[in-house]
């Protein structure tokens, strides 16, 4: 049993009669006997035999294919200029670009 919960429920109960707050001591009371009724104590039984048993996994058959599905050697041509941004968004990205050289005083991050 976890003492903090047990005080924290019994603080509460007490909080509730002292102040003539039937419904909070009504409340706490249920949740503490619950909690003093379902929490358990006792550690769960280990299992005999010690170690966990491990299988190996066995795969009957063999890999029929390519060594690999990419070429050894790839060419990739890529535009610089593409762009798929919508026009709001470019617009955007301008915006804020002209507010960061503004706040800067228009000088370039690099220095």
């Amino acid at each position: 049993m976890d003492i903090i919960t047990l005080l924290l429920l019994v603080a509460i109960t007490w909080i509730g009669l002292r102040f003539n707050m039937a419904w909070l001591s009504v409340i706490s009371g249920l949740l503490l006997v619950a909690y003093a009724f379902g929490t358990r104590t006792e550690t769960k039984p280990v299992s005999q035999g010690g170690k966990p048993k491990i299988r190996p996994i066995i795969v009957k058959r063999r890999y029929e294919g390519p060594a690999s599905i990419y070429p050894s050697q790839m060419k990739i041509k890529v535009n610089p200029m593409w762009n798929t941004k919508d026009w709001w968004e470019n617009a955007l990205g301008a915006a804020g670009t002209f507010g960061g050289l503004i706040a800067q005083g228009f000088q370039p991050k690099g220095r």
